[in-house]
């Protein structure tokens, strides 16, 4: 039986023009669409993007993955699927390149470095709101009204939730192999301090790099602390422990919490817990899967935690999670994956109806070849059970969140207790006053690309503790608040303060 769930963003470094403005699309392709599928028209092949880690190449089986989702949904909505696959260091520019150059693009990622805070304003995406009520009822059955929400801007619906179960931790992954094999005992949960113990004799008993940073543009201080961002790393302000009923938006950057952040990293650096600079663009996750990095700041999940540690024994070890931030329900949780349909899409209504169809209980067949490609090849299914499936490495869609959790695959380590562990969590989590709250800033458009533009040019080098000194550190955290004050944060954090106040007295 479908459950309606009530779940109730991060990280995206993105280009500052992309940041600025309100709305996002056209609602010209919606007024006409018939809430009916034309089963004898010609089928219509709808693009889909999925992301991975960059070096990844699955185009050797692409073609089967295709055909095998054709049989499913060629009867079942009148559609073929064309696989786009897309690295996550290339997904932003690659979603703006296609739209702007009208290529065959449909169902677009909005989600990790290209959410939906960086997508409004530059006609990326079209406005849902009819095609929702038409063509998505399997959608509109699993969601509650709070959650959809949390895709709205200026009453356009840009973006619908990728996961039901909203609800999440943070913390690292770390190489457990490498922690039992030096007898580095890693707290379940804990403190950044005791983190700080861990990488500590990572760095003293390991030749693998503890910590790593890298290009230094998605604040790491979003997994390591509770707080509550609005706009592209904090661009827009933040609310400090927001979960815990505070309501006062700050400029994050200016907070106690930032500088302490930014010495320890400088601390770190000295310790040799960070020995990689903002000139390294390599992706965390990369260094990981090779063995050289022994943690990773990731959200903790059940599905996250399947997904990294069977990554993990592809690349032959062990991974296990820290928690630093307790579970909750968040606005950031749920803008982290979400999916919208392109503006320039040939036939929205059809890519509705293959969104549509992922997340219904049939599309569920559907869904797990683009999770986990093909059974037999990528996968088999865990002996005594019907719904646990291991992978072997062969295939990791690592940025791939699609279909109804209570209907596809479970990933080993997981097993039948999947679903209702998320449920537990969801239950026991606090959740923010602030679902389905968005700040555009409308008005402040040019100060909004400054703002972007200064956090920019500053947070690669503090997060990467590269000064000389904690006195220099400490003299670059001001220049820099300077930098985003004459850039007009003061301005845009007052407006969205008032926007939110006006947000809270309405519900």
């Amino acid at each position: 039986m479908k459950k309606k769930i009530l779940s109730l963003l991060m990280v995206g470094a993105m280009s500052a023009s992309m940041l600025m403005g309100c709305g996002g699309g056209s609602t010209d392709t919606n007024s006409e669409v018939s809430s009916e599928i034309d089963m004898d028209e010609e089928a219509y092949e709808c693009s889909i993007q999925v992301v991975i880690l960059p070096g990844m190449d699955y185009s050797a089986q692409e073609s089967a993955m295709e055909e095998a989702l054709n049989e499913l949904t060629k009867p079942a909505i009148n559609c073929t699927v064309d696989i786009q696959f897309v690295s996550i260091a290339e997904v932003a520019n690659t979603t703006q390149m296609q739209i702007a150059a009208d290529e065959k693009i449909d169902l677009v990622h909005v989600a990790t470095v290209s959410p939906i805070s960086a997508m409004v304003g530059q006609d990326l995406l079209l406005d849902l709101t009819d095609l929702l009520e038409k063509r998505g009822q399997d959608i509109k059955a699993l969601y509650d009204e709070s959650i959809l929400a949390a895709g709205m801007v200026d009453d356009q619906l840009l973006a619908i939730p990728a996961k039901q179960y909203n609800v999440s931790g943070k913390g690292i992954y770390y190489n457990k192999t490498v922690a039992d094999a030096n007898g580095i005992t890693v707290p379940e949960s804990g403190t950044i301090d005791d983190l700080e113990a861990v990488l500590t004799q990572v760095a003293e008993k390991t030749d693998i790099m503890p910590f790593y940073v890298g290009e230094g543009k998605t604040n790491y201080l979003y997994w390591l602390s509770s707080y509550n961002s609005f706009g592209d790393q904090a661009a827009y302000g933040a609310i400090i422990d927001e979960i815990d009923g505070n309501a006062t938006i700050e400029n994050l950057y200016a907070s106690d919490e930032f500088e302490e952040f930014c010495l320890r990293m400088y601390k770190w650096r000295q310790a040799g817990i960070l020995q990689k600079n903002q000139e390294d663009t390599n992706q965390a996750q990369t260094y990981f899967n090779e063995g050289q990095l022994f943690a990773v700041v990731t959200d903790i999940t059940p599905a996250l935690k399947a997904q990294y540690q069977a990554q993990a024994q592809a690349s032959g070890f062990e991974a296990e999670f820290m928690t630093l931030v307790e579970p909750a329900v968040t606005n950031s949780v749920v803008q982290e994956y979400m999916w919208g349909i392109a503006a320039n899409s040939e036939r929205p209504e059809k890519a509705m109806d293959l969104l549509n169809y992922l997340y219904s209980a049939d599309g569920a067949a559907a869904a797990n070849i683009l999770l986990y490609g093909l059974e037999g090849e990528n996968y088999e299914k865990v002996e005594g059970s019907e719904n646990v499936i291991a992978t072997n490495g062969s295939y990791l869609a690592s940025f791939m969140v699609i279909g109804d959790q209570s209907k596809i695959a479970v990933q080993a380590p997981n097993d039948d207790t999947f679903v209702q562990q998320n449920e537990d969590m969801m239950a026991s989590a606090k959740v923010s006053n602030l679902i389905g709250y968005m700040y555009t800033a409308n008005d402040f458009s040019a100060e909004a690309g400054a703002v972007s533009n200064v956090i920019v040019e500053y947070l690669p080098r503090l997060q990467n503790g590269v000064c000389e000194s904690e006195e220099a550190t400490k003299a670059l955290i001001d220049e820099f608040n300077s930098a985003l004050e004459s850039a007009g944060i003061n301005e845009i954090i007052a407006d969205n303060q008032a926007h939110m106040d006006e947000f809270i007295a309405n519900k």
